[in-house]
C-alpha cells in the first residue's frame, strides 16, 4: 500500500490543476450567464450587477483558470503575468465589441430596453412593472422605451411595449396607470393607453408607431 501511494502522490498536483481551472472556468461561465439574463432574474433586475464588477470578476476568474493550466513547472512570474494580461485584454475587447453593439444598434431602431432606465412604476399587488428607458438617436434627439415587466418568483417576463421619441412630439412625460392588462403613459400631448395579455404577456395594444418616428 506503500508503494501504491508514492506512486499516485507526485500525480494529484497534474490533477487538481486542471480540476482548479474547470472549476474556475465553470464559474465564469455561469457569471456570463447571471449577468446576461438580468432582465430575466428578479434579483438581478431589482439589483443590477454593475459592468464595473462583472468585468474583473470575469478577468480573475478567466486569468485563474488559464494560469491553472499551465503546467507547475513553467508557472513562473512571467507566465503568471501572461496569463492575467491576455485575459484581460480578451475580456476587454468582448466587452467593447458588446458596447458598440448596442450604442450603434440605437440607432437601427428600438428593440424594447435600449439607454438608461429613469422611471420604474409598479402595479398595486407589485407583479407588474413599466419601465422607461431613456436613449438618444444619431443626431441627439431623446426617446424613450417602454417595457412591461412582471415578476414570477425568481425569473421575469418582461415585453417591449413601443417607444416614443421627441421629434414624434411624444416626449415622455410619466406613467399614469399600471395594472395587470393595461398600462396608461402621459405624454406631452396627452395619454397613451397599452394594453397586453397579463399571461402570456403579448402586448396586444402597443404604442402607435408614429409616436416612435422611425424607430418603431
Amino acid at each position: 500500500m506503500r508503494e501504491v501511494e508514492l506512486n499516485m502522490a507526485p500525480s494529484s498536483p497534474r490533477v487538481r490543476a486542471p480540476l482548479r481551472a474547470g472549476v474556475a472556468f465553470v464559474a465564469a461561465v455561469l457569471l456570463t450567464v447571471a449577468y446576461g439574463n438580468m432582465a430575466d432574474l428578479v434579483v438581478l433586475h431589482d439589483h443590477p450587477l454593475p459592468t464595473l464588477v462583472f468585468g474583473p470578476a470575469l478577468w480573475v476568474l478567466l486569468a485563474l483558470a488559464v494560469t491553472m493550466l499551465v503546467p507547475s513547472d513553467l508557472r513562473s512570474r512571467s507566465a503568471v503575468a501572461w496569463a492575467f494580461g491576455g485575459t484581460g485584454l480578451a475580456v476587454l475587447l468582448i466587452g467593447c465589441v458588446g458596447f458598440a453593439a448596442t450604442f450603434f444598434g440605437l440607432g437601427f431602431g428600438s428593440s424594447g430596453r435600449h439607454g438608461d432606465r429613469i422611471d420604474v412604476v409598479s402595479s398595486a399587488d407589485g407583479r407588474y412593472q413599466v419601465e422607461v428607458f431613456a436613449w438618444e438617436a444619431v443626431l441627439g434627439e431623446p426617446g424613450w422605451d417602454v417595457v412591461i415587466y412582471r415578476r414570477d418568483g425568481l425569473r421575469g417576463t418582461e415585453a417591449s411595449a413601443g417607444c416614443l421619441f421627441s421629434e414624434a412630439s411624444a416626449d415622455y412625460r410619466a406613467v399614469l396607470t399600471v395594472e395587470a392588462g393595461f398600462v396608461r403613459i402621459a405624454t406631452e400631448e396627452g395619454s397613451v393607453a397599452i394594453a397586453f395579455d397579463p399571461t402570456t404577456m403579448r402586448v396586444t395594444h402597443r404604442i402607435p408607431v408614429d409616436l416612435c418616428g422611425g424607430y418603431a
